[in-house]
């Protein structure tokens, strides 16, 4: 079980640096903290090792997207948002600026109004390092059962 682990550790890495990646393509980085919580645990039961991947919880929200008339999402996070991007409003009938809170509920209202559409970043990571989990996977399974076949053999009769 030493080398499924190892190599579930190795997966576990992979799939984070692939994540991360697929965030940066879909440029889906304002600040970085999605991408920089974007990690994985071994989860480990009797019969089984698998990868749970952790990260902020809006994750969910980038990768599933969000379905048109859903509940408007809150301004304060747009605000933050837009700031970081450098997006000032503007009001479409007069051209003037307005204020970051009337713009952050403006597009809080067309996220509603429209979703958000998704980008499929884990799905996507997953389907990519599928040849990859497979060879680590028999190449651990290779390698633990040999071991095991040679631990058969040791044991001595009295």
């Amino acid at each position: 079980m030493a080398a499924l682990r190892k190599a579930m550790e190795q997966y576990g890495e992979a799939l984070v640096i692939e994540i991360v990646k697929g965030l940066k393509d879909a440029d889906k980085v304002a600040t970085g903290k999605l991408a920089k919580s974007v990690s994985y645990e071994l989860i480990e039961t009797l019969d089984k090792i698998s990868v749970g991947i952790k990260a902020l919880d809006y994750l969910d929200n980038v990768d599933s997207g969000r379905r048109k008339g859903a509940k408007p999402p809150p301004t304060g996070v747009i605000v933050k948002w837009m700031k970081i991007r450098g997006i000032k409003g503007r009001n479409p009938k007069t051209g003037r600026f307005q204020t970051q809170e009337q713009a952050a509920f403006a597009i809080a209202r067309g996220i509603s109004k429209n979703g958000i559409k998704p980008t499929f970043v884990i799905k996507k990571s997953l389907r990519k390092l599928k040849s990859l989990q497979a060879k680590l996977l028999t190449d651990a399974a290779v390698e633990d059962m040999t071991k095991m076949i040679q631990g058969v053999f040791l044991i001595k009769n009295p």
